[in-house]
């Protein structure tokens, strides 16, 4: 009894499909296929399009002319009124000149003294002699620079020659404060110039020169 059932209970199931695909065959067969809907012609008219009119370009406007300059109208300068010149004075004539009377000495007589003659005037000092002496003491004093000279060994060596010219104070035979006025252009001799003038055996001075401190410029010349 219990395998009895599961088998009529497939056949009913069986049935019940068969049954509805039949139907839905049925169904299927009866509707008519649907005819595609023809539209109607539709009129055409052919437009002439008309060309767009050409843009007008508008021109620019010429340029206004310049308007003339006028120029100024030149002023003319006003000539002041010239003054009357006055008239060149006369020339002066010379006026003679007032005659002096000589002067009326009184002759001595025996009643009135003479004059005392002037005393004469003292004697020029004789400042061409001092020059005389100072020029002589001078050359002397270049001389004794000039002997004391002592050539440097290096600078003979390579046979350098040259001249300087030194200044100095001398006070009494005493020189002091020597230095170059014009270089050599070799520093040896130009060191050298300067030991002469602290070497040098100075003359005595004059006695009016005696005291004095005196500057003195000489040449020192170095040659071979």
């Amino acid at each position: 009894m219990s395998n009895r059932f599961p088998t009529q209970a497939f056949l009913l199931a069986l049935l019940v499909e068969l049954a509805l695909a039949a139907s839905a065959a049925w169904v299927l067969a009866g509707t008519a296929p649907a005819r595609p809907a023809i539209s109607e012609p539709v009129p055409l008219t052919l437009v002439n399009e008309t060309p767009p009119a050409p843009e007008q370009k508008t021109l620019p406007k010429p340029p206004e002319p310049p308007k003339p300059v006028q120029k100024p109208t030149p002023v003319k300068p006003k000539l002041a009124p010239q003054k009357p010149q006055p008239p060149a004075p006369a020339p002066q004539q010379p006026q003679p000149a007032p005659q002096t009377e000589p002067a009326h000495t009184d002759t001595p007589t025996a009643f009135t003294e003479p004059a005392q003659a002037a005393a004469p005037p003292p004697p020029a000092p004789n400042v061409s002699g001092k020059a005389d002496r100072n020029a002589e003491y001078a050359a002397k004093v270049r001389a004794a620079v000039q002997a004391a000279v002592v050539y440097p060994p290096a600078a003979a060596s390579l046979h350098f020659a040259g001249r300087v010219r030194v200044e100095f104070h001398l006070r009494d035979s005493v020189a002091g404060q020597a230095r170059v006025l014009i270089a050599s252009g070799i520093g040896m001799i130009d060191r050298a110039a300067l030991q002469s003038v602290q070497n040098a055996h100075y003359p005595e001075p004059p006695a009016d020169l005696q005291g004095s401190d005196l500057v003195y410029q000489v040449w020192v010349d170095f040659l071979r």
